[in-house]
């Protein structure tokens, strides 16, 4: 859609994920820029108290799709992108849902299970994505309705009492049974830990740096800030790339791991 209105969208709450928003938000602005995207930090939070849980404030796009804005790319912000990533709004049309599938890495049936043992039944035809990174729209704004009977319903279920009955399975159960159609970007416009290869991480433009140990060793800060310097660098995000046994060796010798290999050996 020519001279439609774009954003990316991040969410930072709290001291830790501002304080990964220093490192990641400057890649993250840099690549909605390129887009053509307005740059928006949903930095407060407005469902805490409904939804126990802070990953629930990406539901304040709900206020975005109210003709503000014609699609939306939600980038959470432990990712960094890299400087030549493609324009995820020219792969993903309107009207279609993107995101990266993690069907074949992650506690994907697991997820069906619960939700449809918990909401009911649904015509499953996408694949299981990863929530980080999401392309969307108006024609997708009822998922990310905060006030919906059966978020409610998902949330104060007896049996919600870890991460399984957080929000990433609630929004794929929402998208199969919406019956969205779905394009899946790949991973390499989310590329997770459960990719086991982690030395060619540069290979891909999206990296995600979910959950407590990212991508190798050391806090998730300290390997996002290096990672974003070999980023910043095109020397090195070529070696990295075009040689990822040196990408290896250089994340052996780094000080955090060796720590590891002394604390454990």
């Amino acid at each position: 859609m020519k001279n439609s209105k774009r954003a990316l969208v991040t969410l930072a709450i709290g001291d830790s994920y501002k304080k990964l928003g220093e490192v990641t938000h400057p890649s993250l602005n840099a690549y909605a820029q390129k887009c053509g995207a307005d740059f928006i930090v949903i930095d407060k939070p407005k469902y805490v108290d409904k939804f126990k849980l802070l990953t629930y404030e990406k539901l304040q796009v709900w206020e975005l799709l109210d003709g503000s804005y014609d699609q939306i790319v939600f980038v959470d912000t432990d990712i960094l992108i890299a400087p030549d990533a493609p324009s995820v709004f020219d792969i993903c049309p309107i009207g279609i849902f993107g995101a990266a599938s993690e069907e074949a890495y992650s506690m994907s049936k697991v997820h069906r299970d619960v939700t449809q043992n918990k909401l009911g039944k649904v015509d499953w035809l996408n694949p299981y994505f990863n929530s980080g990174v999401m392309v969307f729209d108006v024609s997708h704004r009822e998922m990310f309705n905060p006030d919906a009977k059966i978020l409610e319903e998902w949330v104060n279920d007896a049996d919600n009492h870890d991460h399984i009955m957080s929000d990433q399975p609630i929004l794929n159960y929402l998208v199969n049974r919406l019956s969205f159609r779905m394009i899946d970007f790949g991973y390499k416009f989310n590329h997770t830990r459960v990719i086991k290869n982690t030395k060619i991480r540069f290979r891909s433009y999206f990296i995600h740096y979910a959950g407590p140990s990212g991508h190798r060793y050391g806090t998730r800060y300290e390997q996002m800030k290096k990672d974003a310097d070999v980023l910043n660098s095109p020397t090195n995000l070529y070696v990295s790339r075009k040689f990822p046994w040196v990408r290896w060796m250089f994340d052996r010798m780094d000080a955090a791991f060796l720590t590891y290999l002394w604390k454990r050996y």
